[in-house]
């Protein structure tokens, strides 16, 4: 096997004959791939790490609500004895319309306590103007009302009052004390928060969707503490979500786009294995004389394989880790002066981080040593074929 080596980095480094410029090509093609698509693939998956602390940023880790009449107060106490929750926020959502003069924006109102831990932490922490008082709303409903912290707008339940005449929409005039701003559409441009007691006396006897939002200390554990919950309430009649139920058709829609992409970014090596296979076979004529000889001193057709098929592998191995280091350095440059940035309001964040998960690149490591061995083994058990006493006859 030393021997082998020995005689392929010979062959591999030789600067005579015409297989310089074809090694330098091979090489290159492997390295530029492999550097091409980890980029690509820390580019995807740092979008996807990027939104997924988006959403955790302004969702709920769990949410528990029931199907029937329950008192939930009960149950929030079990589900706060779980080691794993950190905090629990009770709520309930209604359905309304704020006005403000000639603008109107359909909502959904979130009546909650305002003494609670939960809320002040969370919204406390979205605040860009204003107070936890009144009615808080998404900065998305402020921009399309144009209302400010002070300002009164006029909120209308769509069930109203039955009088003789028809159903009258009730009204209420509410002054605005806080603007929050998450980043995402559906909850800048959808929920405002109400005090609980003011909402019941408000909308009293209108349709109401009461469940507890709940906080752990590791989000990506929500699956595991969901099912704990589900033990712990120990009946039916209640629903529980996780952040990972309520958003999976779009990570599973990311994950089958970036296989794709994996896929189809790992042509790029095919091709660029095409020029080791090209190389290889020059190299077989160009050295055909050598196998001979080597033949000739009782050197076996499996070391002349083994040896054409180490240099096709050499350059795919070089080429990978050289291509994998490069590929470390520029993601260090792209996320230390964040250099791909992207309109906020479009994608939730300013740029786009490249994270490069260690399974991509045994990924794409051994995509890359597959693609430069079969490349090599035509070639290689050609030039291990060779008739020695038809060569040295000619030569």
């Amino acid at each position: 096997m030393r021997l082998s080596l020995r005689i392929a980095l010979r062959y591999l480094l030789s600067v005579r004959g015409s297989t310089l410029l074809i090694t330098l090509i091979s090489f290159f093609g492997v390295f530029l791939s492999v550097s091409a698509i980890l980029l690509t693939l820390g580019v995807f998956t740092g979008f996807q790490d990027s939104l997924k602390e988006k959403i955790l940023s302004s969702t709920p880790h769990i949410i528990v609500s029931s199907s029937g009449s329950e008192d939930l107060t009960d149950f929030r106490r079990r589900i706060e004895n779980i080691p794993e929750v950190v905090e629990v926020l009770p709520f309930t959502l209604y359905n309304a319309i704020l006005v403000k003069e000639d603008k109107v924006q359909p909502v959904t109102v979130k009546a909650v306590d305002y003494r609670e831990r939960a809320f002040k932490d969370i919204v406390g922490s979205q605040l860009v103007s204003g107070e936890l008082e009144d009615l808080v709303v998404g900065k998305g409903i402020a921009e399309v009302l144009g209302v400010f912290v002070g300002d009164r707008v006029i909120l209308v339940s769509p069930m109203g009052v039955r009088t003789p005449t028809g159903f009258i929409p009730k009204t209420k005039e509410v002054k605005v004390g806080g603007v929050f701003k998450t980043g995402s559409y559906d909850r800048d441009f959808v929920i405002v928060y109400m005090k609980q007691g003011e909402a019941r006396r408000f909308f009293r006897r209108g349709f109401s969707f009461e469940g507890l939002e709940v906080y752990i200390r590791d989000p990506y554990r929500a699956q595991e503490v969901k099912e704990e919950i589900l033990r712990t309430l120990g009946k039916k009649g209640f629903l529980v979500r996780s952040w990972i139920d309520l958003n999976r058709p779009l990570f599973n829609a990311l994950q089958l786009e970036k296989l794709a992409l994996f896929m189809i970014l790992l042509l790029m090596v095919l091709v660029a294995s095409f020029n080791i296979t090209s190389l290889l076979f020059v190299k077989g004529r160009e050295k055909v004389r050598d196998v001979a000889v080597l033949k000739t001193f009782g050197m076996s057709s499996s070391d002349v394989l083994r040896i054409f098929l180490l240099v096709g592998m050499t350059i795919g191995i070089v080429g990978a880790v050289l291509g994998m280091a490069f590929s470390f350095g520029v993601a260090y440059l792209v996320n230390e002066y964040k250099l791909i940035r992207v309109p906020e309001e479009v994608y939730m964040m300013s740029y786009i981080p490249v994270h490069i998960k260690v399974t991509d690149l045994v990924a794409v490591f051994l995509g890359t040593l597959f693609l430069s061995f079969l490349s090599s083994l035509i070639p290689a058990v050609k030039a291990s074929q060779e008739n020695v006493v038809r060569v040295l006859r000619n030569e």
